[in-house]
């Protein structure tokens, strides 16, 4: 077999880390789209797979693996060595990180968790909690990513999981630390020592609300782990710690971004938010047409398991492999002006919440969380941006931002009705 020479674009590269890269993603990712679906980034120092069909490929192709965390972190300055055990210990207890057969068999025992059934009797209490933090933000200049989007998702989440009160910020600190090593655009060795003691200290709290939950069950996520059977298989002491660690990062960190880069589409668009506000249904279709739109995933990684061709582009056997869900969201292969938001469009084929067998088990709680926010916001309130600033995070998984300052306030007719609650 001849090999070709990496496609390279000419005069471009992707550096996940550059400000401009991180604010807007667009313009390099469409480039590539047209002259480069399967590229070679030295700055990377791995692939990028931008086109829908390839992404949706890059997570069903069974030569690229998702036992991708450890050969992510090795990449860091002096690599893992023997360090850190407890990283290398839970690759494989993560249902996001395993392959089939393992990733099915997990995926089994945890799925009925998250059943359509079960995200609707969470629905009162999200509401609920939207309604007591526009209250508590009324009136006052804020940062809408710490003294909102943080605490939605990691309330609901945290009493839907069973963590007492006393530890859900332990708990929310803990998911940020390991996103930020996990998912980090430019990773640092400080960010791997803080994921491992990270590991180490969420084991200690985890273990002991397990065993507590052995000896009187709840109805809650972790019981529900706990006691998951499927023909008399079940979840091994490990593997119910990553289903843990799995569901509280994914259930803090993907909605908290997704809740802020939300906010900022909605405020800039008051035609949408007049659409948004005419139904559930309406609400829902905003939703999930921002999730494409917003890029919210920018991309996952894979690692080539062997060596094949792509686009006659040479895979080795190891190479990092970048499947960007963000430009398969905005590939006008698949979607009529990919670039503009439109709420009437079909998005069955969106790529928001990752495709394939590794489809986000928490997709249907996210939503809806972001559903009753954003309707409870637009309903009651004005939002005002109040700087034009946008820190984005570094992270080449999510697009999220550090801080937004904004102002909330109950609008104006509502006020002049003593004792009438937000809706």
């Amino acid at each position: 077999m001849t090999e070709s020479a990496p496609m390279r674009a000419p005069n471009m590269d992707v550096n996940f880390g550059s400000p401009e890269y991180l604010a807007e993603p667009w313009p390099i990712l469409a480039h590539l789209r047209t002259e480069a679906p399967v590229f070679w980034s030295e700055s990377q120092h791995a692939w990028i797979i931008t086109r829908h069909a390839d992404v949706l490929q890059a997570f069903r192709d069974m030569r690229l693996s998702a036992s991708r965390i450890v050969p992510f972190l090795e990449t860091v300055p002096g690599g893992l060595g023997n360090d850190f055990p407890l990283i290398r210990r839970f690759e494989s207890a993560w249902i996001s990180n395993v392959d089939m057969p393992i990733h099915g068999r997990l995926r089994r025992l945890m799925m009925n968790a998250f059943s359509k059934s079960v995200v609707e009797r969470l629905r009162p209490r999200a509401v609920a909690m939207s309604r007591e933090l526009l209250a508590r933000v009324d009136g006052r200049d804020i940062d809408f990513v710490e003294q909102v989007a943080r605490i939605l998702p990691s309330t609901v989440v945290s009493e839907f999981f069973g963590i007492p009160a006393e530890l859900r910020e332990h708990f929310a600190q803990w998911a940020s630390r390991i996103q930020q090593a996990t998912g980090a655009a430019v990773l640092t060795r400080t960010m791997v020592v803080d994921y491992h003691r990270t590991l180490e200290e969420m084991n200690v709290e985890l273990s002991k609300l397990i065993a507590a939950r052995r000896v009187e069950p709840r109805d809650d996520l972790l019981g529900a782990f706990v006691q998951a059977r499927d023909a008399g298989d079940q979840l091994s002491e490990d593997e119910l710690l990553g289903a843990c660690h799995a569901t509280i990062i994914g259930g803090f960190e993907t909605t908290m971004h997704m809740l802020t880069v939300g906010l900022i589409e909605l405020s800039e668009r008051p035609w949408l938010r007049e659409y948004l506000l005419r139904s559930p249904a309406h609400a829902q279709r905003v939703v999930q047409e921002l999730l494409r739109y917003t890029g919210m995933v920018r991309g996952m990684l894979r690692i080539a398991r062997e060596s094949f061709t792509w686009h006659d582009q040479v895979i080795r056997k190891g190479d990092l492999v970048f499947a960007m869900n963000a430009s398969a969201n905005r590939d006008e292969r698949v979607w009529e002006r990919p670039d503009e938001i439109d709420p009437e469009r079909d998005n069955s084929k969106s790529a928001a919440f990752g495709p394939g067998m590794h489809f986000c088990l928490g997709n249907l709680l996210a939503r809806m969380e972001l559903e009753e926010f954003f309707s409870a916001t637009f309903r009651n309130c004005t939002v005002s941006l109040l700087s034009s600033e946008r820190p984005y995070i570094n992270s080449f998984t999510f697009r999220g931002l550090e801080r937004l300052p904004v102002r909330i306030e109950r609008k104006q007719c509502d006020r002049t009705r003593p004792g009438d609650e937000l809706r």
